[in-house]
């Protein structure tokens, strides 16, 4: 019998990408946990940033995620690209 693991864990390490409304100053990778912050623009929100990186677990992935609330910017959606 196979068993069907999920891709994601709540406790091992995976890449994110995550997109939020407006622009984010590329100085504020440290404080948002080392990711890469890149620019863009959307139709429907107009400019956008993203937010791409490794975070040892969704505990980590919270605290960027509590990170960003707290300096105003709107979360649009989190991504899940891969494990490790």
């Amino acid at each position: 019998m196979v068993k069907n693991r999920p891709a994601a864990s709540l406790f091992e390490p995976a890449l994110y990408r995550i997109y939020i409304m407006g622009y984010l100053d590329t100085s504020w990778s440290e404080y948002c946990g080392g990711m890469t912050i890149e620019h863009g623009s959307d139709p429907k929100f107009g400019t956008i940033t993203s937010l791409t990186g490794r975070v040892i677990d969704q505990s980590a992935l919270i605290g960027v995620l509590n990170s960003l609330y707290d300096i105003g910017c709107p979360i649009i959606s989190v991504e899940y690209l891969a494990a490790g």
